[in-house]
């Protein structure tokens, strides 16, 4: 795996992103020169080719534009957005199916998100009450697994009781939401192979052909910048062409990639996002959305970071990191930037203006600055 990615949380400015990307893309192309560069905007939806400045950023730092019968043959727009529209368009009954499957993966969301605020619901509460009584008690402190929990002989009292009964029911709360994750995705990704089953939409020639469009340029890109905004719109666009191989190949073959806010998302193995539908806004979780395209595997991205999570809770924290305990949990705010190198493998921060913030199981925050490695 020769390539890299560089992960962004949040920039706002195409031309910051450009100025800080700038020693990554221009060192993208073999041998030297412009390279050929792919926007990935999708995200902005019917927005889609707002990419102007984008573009006026790129030619700042010296990727220059290269106009042939009023295209940018170097610096394209994928364009899988509108692809993925327009088909639909074209082929009602798919669209049909297409939208009974987004009703379903919808609905079991939503289902989801109820059961993950009442289990929130009380691992927090379960937590203060502990607090209280024992005092110093951490969600931190507890052990990683039920069988783990402290045994403590019953002739020492009832603080050591309470503790030992409170440190079960947390670690088993703790255990039922990741259980819970797991069957959501299984649930999605059921509901999201039923669209090719039922309508045999990968031997459908028009597909085919468009795929193979957008595959090319994805492999023909010496660097690939995924932007932010709507991740469902990012993620069903390119889920629907089944991207994420091509994606998968130039990164293996040496391109690099820059992804800012739901772009970071995408390619993690799972997607983590702020929940909107809590109607206290003092009380929304980040909550797990969906299935990535996972081209970094054993790190968990968490865009927005200092915007959306409580990053001064230790509790907060450890619940977090412990929830999603298979992968390291980093997060990362509009100055922050990581640099993944699949093939080493090796995840370094290397913003110059902000830190990325590494998330431990014992609540504690970890701060890398410049040069400074994720513990993968």
């Amino acid at each position: 795996m020769q390539g890299r990615i560089l992960f962004n949380g949040n920039i706002g400015s195409p031309t910051d992103l450009a100025a800080r990307a700038k020693p990554y893309l221009l060192g993208a192309r073999p041998g030297g020169g412009s390279p050929q560069a792919l926007l990935i905007t999708a995200a902005w939806g019917a927005g889609e080719f707002g990419e102007g400045p984008v573009r006026a950023a790129l030619n700042g730092i010296g990727i220059a534009s290269d106009w042939q019968g009023g295209h940018d043959q170097r610096i394209t727009n994928l364009s899988a957005w509108h692809t993925w529209q327009h088909y639909l368009a074209r082929h009602p009954a798919v669209a049909a199916v297409a939208a009974e499957v987004a009703a379903v993966r919808e609905a079991t969301r939503r289902f989801y998100i109820e059961k993950t605020s009442f289990h929130a619901g009380r691992i927090r509460a379960a937590a203060a009450y502990a607090r209280d009584k024992l005092g110093g008690f951490s969600i931190g402190d507890l052990p990683l697994y039920e069988r783990d929990a402290l045994v403590l002989d019953a002739a020492l009292g009832g603080r050591a009781l309470l503790h030992r009964a409170l440190t079960r029911e947390l670690v088993h709360d703790l255990a039922d939401l990741a259980q819970n994750d797991r069957r959501m995705l299984t649930a999605l990704g059921e509901a999201e192979a039923m669209l090719p089953a039922r309508t045999g939409l990968h031997f459908d020639p028009d597909w085919q052909r468009q795929r193979a469009v957008l595959a090319e340029r994805i492999l023909r890109a010496d660097a690939v910048l995924l932007f932010g905004g709507d991740p469902d719109a990012l993620l069903g666009a390119l889920r629907f062409y089944d991207l994420g191989p091509a994606l998968h190949e130039t990164l293996r073959r040496g391109a690099t990639l820059v992804s800012i806010s739901a772009g970071s998302l995408v390619l993690c193995e799972r997607m983590i996002i702020y929940d909107d539908y809590a109607a206290d806004p003092e009380r929304r979780e980040f909550r797990l959305h969906d299935r990535g395209l996972g081209l970094v595997s054993g790190l968990q991205i968490l865009p927005h970071c200092m915007d959306r999570i409580h990053t001064d809770d230790a509790d907060n924290l450890a619940y977090l990191a412990r929830r999603f305990a298979s992968h390291v949990c980093v997060g990362l705010n509009r100055e922050s930037f990581l640099l993944y190198e699949p093939g080493i493998p090796r995840a370094t921060s290397v913003g110059e203006h902000d830190a990325v913030y590494e998330f431990g199981v014992n609540g504690v925050k970890r701060k890398l600055d410049t040069g400074q490695a994720v513990l993968v």
